[in-house]
């Protein structure tokens, strides 16, 4: 008789339902707001729409409510100016801050040596930072907000892109993080510190290639790789490795659920040929694609956050096929069973299709974001000295005047467009309003978790009298 028949006499009347240790409490509680307020990087960047999707997916019964507070070519000044009316008013629990690749005033780092008066400038520059983020801090504390400070991220002065490059920034940027560190200790903060873990990743990667980066090819703007490593750091700081489920089962024992972590189990059978038990599962997995390829060869976030744990062990050797509701996952090897699978990797679990919404959502929720973020920005960055009216025909005319100014600038061909999507963007702030809040509204129904039917089937075409 085969293990799997014999056991289903002692497994038939087991325990109803078998409920497992939850993952360690989040960072965050249940009802937190949480502000980024930063420059371009976080004005356009997606760090924090993968901190979003993280809460999502791996503490689904909290509910969080996140706004994307940057402004592209902010500094700390500019940022002390608006914190009142951009970002208090969304009464935040928590606000994340980074600041510095601005303040720096990169144009004074080159390749050769500076003048004294550039010296004396760059000097200047960052006792101006220090004095300014200081004024932050304070800002934010005494508002009652809970600070999380980020060090600037890296400026890549190190890889050998064909780009010039602003020599020397990065070590500025890096004494803006010592300064930051000093901070977050005088207010006893939590503290991540992005550009020495980036500058480790950076001089491991070009031991390999002079052109390597986790940059862009400004040296200045992480793209989908840079921010993935951001956000891993950050949530590295924030929570500690965790598992999104495990489920272990061990047959040839009388009591089979070996252990579980995350999840409960119920209605636990086993029969001829069959395994079958209901799980609610408290997290979801992660959903990664072909963009995060490269930066999650760089980290450790899969192995300390991505995995969902299936571990059968007693079985007949032979091939086994498993099902999550009505869908066939992959036929798994009863060795590979024992040493248990990863069922994040397997896009086409429920888990992952759930994920997966989140995802599209989260995506959606940025981009509606960004858009609406070009309203502080022409109103903070280029409409900040305008003492007309409030009027529209008089704002245009008066911007017209400004992009004239800087009609040589290199930066030109941007601002321009961004004054256009300025007037387009002002007729519909309240829809985009509405939409971010009913996108926040989706994320919270979609993150909840259903029963699933799990069956793990012996493939009865390798049966024979050999394996048993």
């Amino acid at each position: 008789m085969c293990r799997l028949t014999f056991l289903f006499f002692t497994c038939f009347l087991f325990l109803s339902s078998l409920q497992a240790q939850d993952n360690q409490k989040p960072f965050f509680k249940d009802g937190d707001v949480i502000c980024f307020l930063g420059d371009s990087i976080t004005h356009g960047g997606q760090y924090h729409q993968f901190l979003q999707l993280f809460y999502a997916t791996r503490y689904p019964a909290i509910k969080l409510s996140f706004h994307n507070c940057g402004i592209s070519g902010d500094n700390t000044l500019g940022m002390i100016e608006r914190f009142e009316k951009d970002v208090l008013k969304h009464n935040p629990t928590h606000v994340f801050l980074m600041t510095g690749m601005n303040d720096v005033i990169r144009t004074l780092y080159f390749e050769g040596k500076a003048s004294q008066k550039i010296l004396k400038q760059r000097e200047d520059a960052l006792a101006t930072y220090k004095q300014n983020t200081a004024l932050l801090a304070e800002k934010i504390i005494t508002n009652g907000v809970i600070p999380i400070f980020l060090t600037p991220s890296i400026y890549d002065q190190y890889s050998q892109i064909e780009k010039e490059n602003n020599l020397g920034c990065n070590d500025a940027l890096i004494e803006c993080a010592k300064h930051i560190k000093d901070l977050a200790k005088k207010y006893n903060s939590t503290v991540v510190d992005l550009n020495n873990s980036m500058k480790d990743i950076m001089m491991s990667g070009l031991k390999k290639d002079s052109l390597f980066t986790i940059i862009g090819n400004d040296r200045v703007h992480p793209g989908t790789t840079g921010h993935f490593i951001i956000f891993n750091e950050i949530i590295s700081k924030l929570e500690k490795p965790s598992l999104i489920s495990k489920i272990s089962i061990d047959i040839s024992q009388n009591d089979p659920i070996h252990s579980l972590k995350n999840c409960n189990i119920e209605e636990f059978k086993i029969s001829e040929n069959t395994i079958s038990f209901k799980v609610s599962e408290k997290s979801l997995p992660f959903p990664t694609n072909k963009q995060l390829t490269k930066a999650l060869s760089l980290i450790s976030f899969k192995h300390n956050f991505n995995r969902q744990m299936l571990f059968v062990k007693g079985l007949e050797k032979n091939d086994y096929k498993l099902f999550i509701g009505e869908d066939y996952i992959n036929t798994f090897k009863s060795t590979e069973l024992k040493e248990g699978v990863n069922l994040s990797n397997y896009p086409n679990t429920s888990q992952n299709k759930k994920a997966k919404e989140l995802q599209l959502l989260s995506e959606e929720y940025r981009k509606v974001g960004f858009e609406l973020r070009i309203i502080p920005f022409i109103n903070y960055k280029y409409l900040r000295d305008y003492i007309g009216t409030d009027n529209l025909a008089d704002k245009r005319i008066y911007l017209d005047a400004q992009l004239m100014k800087i009609k040589q600038k290199p930066y030109y061909g941007y601002i321009k467009r961004s004054v256009e999507m300025y007037f387009k963007t002002i007729y519909k702030i309240d829809s985009l309003k509405i939409a971010l809040t009913e996108i926040s509204k989706k994320v919270n129904l979609t993150s909840e978790i259903e029963k699933n039917d799990w069956r793990l089937v012996k493939n009865q075409e390798l049966v024979s009298d050999d394996l048993f």
